[in-house]
């Protein structure tokens, strides 16, 4: 694990220079694309012209509504915020996050919701007629953040809205999101961040204190934490030795796992997010249920652009040998990546482990099960139309 956190922290010092020390040009990772900004150091006069630039053109897409009409209801068994026209944010079975998150809507006022696609955990903004909204109840939990450092980098192969000091939005490979998303935070001014959700925040929500707007300006600037961004990369998102991001990363609440039936038969669920299908067979599902119960995961990453589960205790793969359910034993440095037919495979030598769809899948996919040392893979149904894979350390 030591080895693990020295290829990350190397990796953020080598690809992250601007979280080393003081930004003094703006870094190409900011706003569009790096071909849109100047080769040489800027004046501050200049990067602020280039920044208007950028906002001038940044793409949005706004919801607007009206906070009167917002409320909280469950519609078809998942908690979410609405009104008459629209649904505004879904919380599955999470009721009273939910309800809070109404509340807070019609105490701010906000009548738009804006969001840039992609992110861990979900990029949204509030808007009160086109303008950042201010927080005036001393109930908001609020975590401030620097503005005037505030910009997209990338961290360990995932790309991080950040101000140097914490990593607020994980925006895995996508770089354009997160640049859009830090070009949006300077067009309205956004220098603190709401939180709703404890003790894991299940919502954030940028906001702007006119207070601190000049004293930003004037204060000097705080030193960076790469390690604290680190630290909230490694939250968001699987990060692998050698700057590779391997997939989203959300927190898992074992109490709101179940195994139910609905109208297509037997489902597994967490948080009212589907995790397994298994049709009429309800032992298979209560089997998953029981398994995934015993070894209480605490994260749940999703590889690849199949988003292939990876259930982790601590950071680690969950442990077990479960009876009554069919394993493969893995020997990870066997595996290989081969093509069979159309698709992309994972062998162990001759013998076929899973398809896994394209070839970065599956290379990505190898690189996971070698650096976690996996050496069972527990099949619930049949993964390749809606059962589980499992994939554990062993004992």
């Amino acid at each position: 694990m030591k080895s693990l956190m020295f290829a990350v922290v190397l990796g953020v010092c080598v690809a992250g220079p601007s979280l080393a020390q003081p930004p003094r040009k703006l870094p190409t990772s900011l706003g569009d694309p790096a071909r849109d900004l100047p080769a040489k150091s800027l004046s501050p006069a200049e990067a602020a012209r280039v920044r208007e630039a950028v906002i001038k053109v940044v793409h949005e897409e706004i919801v607007s509504f009206s906070p009167d009409e917002v409320l909280a209801s469950s519609i078809e068994g998942r908690w979410k915020v609405h009104t008459r026209k629209a649904i505004l944010k879904d919380f599955g079975n999470d009721r009273a996050t939910a309800q809070e998150a109404a509340r807070i809507i019609q105490d701010l006022r906000v009548n738009q919701l804006g969001n840039v696609p992609g992110a861990q955990p979900a990029f949204e903004y509030w808007l009160s007629d086109g303008k950042a909204p201010k927080g005036t109840n001393a109930r908001l939990v609020i975590v401030p953040l620097s503005a005037r450092t505030l910009r997209a980098e990338a961290v360990s192969g995932a790309w991080m809205l950040t101000d140097g000091q914490k990593g607020f939005f994980n925006f895995g490979k996508d770089a354009e999101a997160a640049k859009r998303a830090a070009t949006i935070c300077w067009k309205y001014g956004f220098n603190q961040v709401g939180v709703i959700g404890s003790p894991q925040p299940t919502m954030l929500y940028p906001m702007l204190d006119p207070r601190h707007v000049s004293i930003d300006k004037v204060s000097p600037a705080s030193n960076p934490m790469p390690l604290g961004v680190l630290n909230d990369a490694d939250r968001s998102g699987l990060l692998l030795p050698g700057n590779i991001y391997a997939g989203p990363k959300t927190p898992f609440d074992i109490k709101k796992l179940e195994a139910k039936r609905d109208a297509r038969g037997w489902i597994l669920t967490h948080n009212s997010e589907e995790l397994a299908r298994f049709g009429a067979d309800e032992s298979l599902a209560r089997a998953a249920f029981k398994v995934i119960q015993n070894a209480r995961p605490t994260d749940l990453a999703r590889i690849g652009e199949v988003g292939t589960p990876l259930f982790l205790s601590e950071g680690r793969p969950i442990h077990g040998e479960p009876l009554g359910v069919t394993k493969l034993t893995l020997r990870p440095d066997l595996i290989k990546v081969q093509k069979l037919r159309e698709t992309w495979w994972l062998f162990e030598e001759s013998r076929p482990i899973m398809e896994v769809g394209t070839k970065d899948d599956a290379e990505l996919m190898r690189k996971v099960l070698r650096t976690f040392g996996i050496r069972t893979l527990c099949l619930f149904g049949r993964p390749e139309t809606g059962g589980l894979r499992l994939f554990m350390a062993g004992r």
